[in-house]
């Protein structure tokens, strides 16, 4: 038990000391940026990074009165439920705070990368970028679901090139079982591109099973053109749904992707 005991210690520090070092990058990175830290669910701090300089927009505040602000200003954006124990995001955020810019990133194991800076809103993409680079991101992880191998093998060849890790599902069932194994291992995936007309569960169907386990998932449908972007929307019950049409090409694909992993920020 106490050998135990001391490699989970051991363990948790050298976690703790990797994400330092990525904090560290990501402000080096990042010259609009004062301050990068990493939470848990539970708002404790894991790692930091900060810049020592006069100008900083983080002032005499430390980062647990960062991480407060954030939490609050959270709340208020409705990014998560306030009656839960724990306060994991669920989407970026981007809001100002006493004239200092705070974006909030989820990451994978309900951790968040909370970044603070006087920040150009051309640069937020940036900053977004930076961090998927440097962190085991939700947005990282993609599923794709299609009953034609040469459909699935394109997609996943954009996917891996942009850096995610892709599974592929040759079915409605297949993609459910690996969306429920996932969330049960605790982790998420952040994409799901899928084709509409399947046999035995079509891609609506799926959706519809999916979207109650991981709500987080963005949704990606293929299709001809027997459907029109208003019906897919209402069968999903969501009017921001993407839409990738047969026959695309590479870029039509990329578009979508860049569009749903670098949304436009919440102000």
């Amino acid at each position: 038990m106490f050998l135990k005991s001391r490699l989970n210690l051991f363990s948790t520090s050298n976690t703790e000391t990797d994400y330092t070092s990525r904090c560290k990058t990501i402000l080096a990175e990042n010259k609009q940026l004062d301050l990068v830290m990493v939470t848990d669910k539970y708002a404790n701090i894991m790692a930091k990074a900060a810049r020592q300089l006069p100008q900083s927009s983080i002032r005499q505040l430390s980062p647990e009165d960062i991480v407060k602000t954030a939490l609050r200003t959270n709340i208020a954006k409705g990014a998560f439920n306030v009656n839960s124990p724990t306060t994991g995001i669920t989407s970026n955020i981007h809001v100002q705070y006493n004239a200092m810019d705070i974006i909030m990133y989820p990451l994978e194991n309900d951790l968040t990368l909370i970044a603070i800076g006087i920040i150009d809103p051309g640069a937020i993409p940036d900053i977004y970028s930076s961090v998927g680079r440097h962190f085991p991101t939700k947005l990282k992880k993609a599923i794709i679901v299609d009953d034609e191998e040469d459909i699935r093998s394109s997609i996943r060849e954009v996917l891996k090139k942009r850096g995610f890790d892709v599974e592929t599902a040759e079915s409605g069932p297949a993609c459910v079982k690996a969306i429920e194994n996932a969330k049960r291992n605790g982790t998420e995936y952040g994409m799901a591109v899928m084709d509409i007309r399947m046999p035995g569960m079509d891609g609506f169907e799926v959706y519809k099973n999916i979207h109650p386990i991981s709500p987080n998932t963005k949704v990606i449908f293929i299709t001809a053109f027997e459907y029109t972007q208003e019906e897919i929307a209402k069968k999903v019950q969501n009017d921001s749904i993407k839409v990738l049409r047969k026959p695309f090409t590479r870029a039509d694909l990329l578009q979508l992707i860049t569009d749903e992993t670098n949304p436009t920020p919440k102000e």
